[in-house]
């Protein structure tokens, strides 16, 4: 495995089969991502009051797949993950066939002192979290991080470059840095643009709170040399008391950039989409702006009513058909019982109109939580999530299941959308606890892989104590 992944990454082996193949009848195919923890043993700083370590734990992966070789995949996530602000470490994997088989990267790249991180190479932090990752039309990845103090005075925002495809990463490059409590860095999303070679954006909030009260502006960093040096400005601010986050900027085909979040004042929310026509120098007034009655951080409600609820931080994603201005935007929405539920809205102009939001997900009963949407060059549009319909009556377990629905075509039609299974149950009580509800995930990974596939990488309970959580990846058909 070892040679074949070193070859394909140097682009001396043969294409592998299509991912429409890897499925075989389309039925998901799972394999484990990774195991014990690939952390040095004595790394990490010990228990203080209030923190808890879950050791073994992997959690909130995102994947890339390489424009010009669908085939070759990169995979970040974080390894040991606290309870509160962030884990240990962030592991890089990299697959040559769609996401069948992994091979860890040999090295990490720095962005915690877990990671090899130090004051010499700037990845001089104790967690790390909110990892991100891409692939430029060179072939290069480029990582992020919300790297921190694990009490969150100091918050940064890094990125780490590796020309070899994830098979190893250089010393980060930082994007911004605030010592003062007062600041916090927060989710950054970084997006290589596939029309323009060498240009690669990260964007990411920033908490300013003042005596007087907040505002959470927009930043936003630009590569021009594929990811090798950046500047950093703040590109949309906000009136006191608002502002958003869960930035994601996705570039398209006519130049046009745009940028998904969830925005809230003190007593609204809603989910937001600008744009830009200018590179990224100016942005539009919120083009899809749609009410939402919930804050970030408002728990899915538990089926069991057992006091040990899911933490609920999901955001607004968006994807792009490649080589046109159709997008596809999901959210969560939340429903007048209390239920969260996908829902999804489309533009076909670039993101200038959108259509009316529908709901998509097929869950019975009971809340569907953390949507990922993807889309293929033949139209075709994915989402998974996690529901709770298969829950039993014991409330010491909470059986969680990994679904997708797909669309072809009238995707702006409930109807339109199939449901398939991609894994579970797994039982949700045994993921890790944070200070905001069990950790089943803010997000999870899904690209286009083929013509209508899908490779899905995301976390499920393993069941065994000593190693909580794994990664598992599916290839999956619309």
């Amino acid at each position: 495995m070892f040679s074949a992944a070193a070859a394909l990454l140097a682009g001396a082996a043969a294409q592998p089969a299509g991912a429409e193949e890897e499925t075989g009848s389309g039925h998901a195919v799972v394999r484990p991502v990774s195991g014990v923890s690939p952390l040095p043993a004595d790394c990490g700083e010990p228990p203080i009051d209030g923190y808890v370590l879950n050791p073994n734990a992997e959690v909130l992966p995102t994947v890339a797949t390489d424009p010009n070789r669908p085939w070759h995949l990169v995979t970040v996530y974080q390894q040991d993950r606290w309870n509160r602000y962030g884990s240990n470490g962030a592991v890089t994997a990299v697959s040559d066939d769609y996401g069948k088989t992994w091979r860890q990267s040999d090295n990490l790249p720095p962005f915690s002192r877990c990671n090899g991180g130090t004051a010499a190479n700037g990845g001089d932090y104790e967690v790390t979290t909110d990892n991100w990752v891409t692939i430029t039309p060179s072939g290069a990845a480029i990582a992020a991080s919300l790297s921190l103090s694990r009490t969150g005075e100091t918050t940064a925002i890094l990125v780490s470059r590796s020309g070899d495809g994830g098979r190893t990463w250089d010393a980060p490059a930082t994007l911004a840095r605030d010592d003062n409590a007062q600041f916090f860095n927060d989710r950054p999303v970084v997006t290589a643009d596939p029309y323009h070679p060498g240009v690669v954006y990260a964007v990411w909030d920033r908490v300013d709170a003042t005596d007087a009260g907040w505002t959470q502006p927009v930043y936003l960093a630009k590569s021009t040399d594929d990811g090798r040096t950046w500047t950093t400005s703040k590109v949309y601010d906000f009136p006191d008391n608002s502002g958003v986050i869960g930035t994601q900027l996705v570039p398209l085909a006519d130049g046009t950039l745009l940028i998904g979040m969830h925005h809230e004042t003190d007593t609204t929310a809603a989910t937001q989409v600008i744009r830009s026509t200018d590179g990224g120098a100016t942005w539009s007034q919120p083009t899809l702006n749609v009410p939402a009655p919930f804050a970030v951080g408002v728990r899915i409600p538990d089926p069991d009513n057992s006091g040990d609820p899911i933490r609920n931080a999901s955001l607004p994603l968006l994807a792009a058909r490649p080589g046109t201005g159709v997008v596809s935007a999901v959210w969560q929405s939340q429903a007048a019982d209390g239920t969260f539920h996908i829902d999804y809205a489309q533009s076909k102009d670039a993101g200038l109109t959108w259509s009316s939001p529908v709901r998509i997900d097929k869950t019975p009963v009971g809340s569907a939580a953390v949507p990922v949407v993807a889309a293929s060059p033949n139209g075709t549009v994915a989402v998974t999530y996690y529901d709770f319909r298969n829950n039993t009556a014991d409330p010491a377990t909470l059986p969680t299941d990994v679904w997708a629905v797909t669309c072809k075509s009238n995707c702006t039609q409930p109807a339109s959308w199939r449901e398939q299974h991609i894994e579970g149950p797994f039982d949700a009580r045994k993921v890790p606890l944070t200070s905001a509800g069990r950790l089943v995930g803010d997000y999870s990974g899904l690209v286009s892989v083929g013509r209508s596939a899908f490779t899905a990488v995301y976390g499920v309970a393993t069941g065994d104590s000593a190693n909580p959580v794994d990664i598992h990846s599916a290839i999956f058909t619309g």
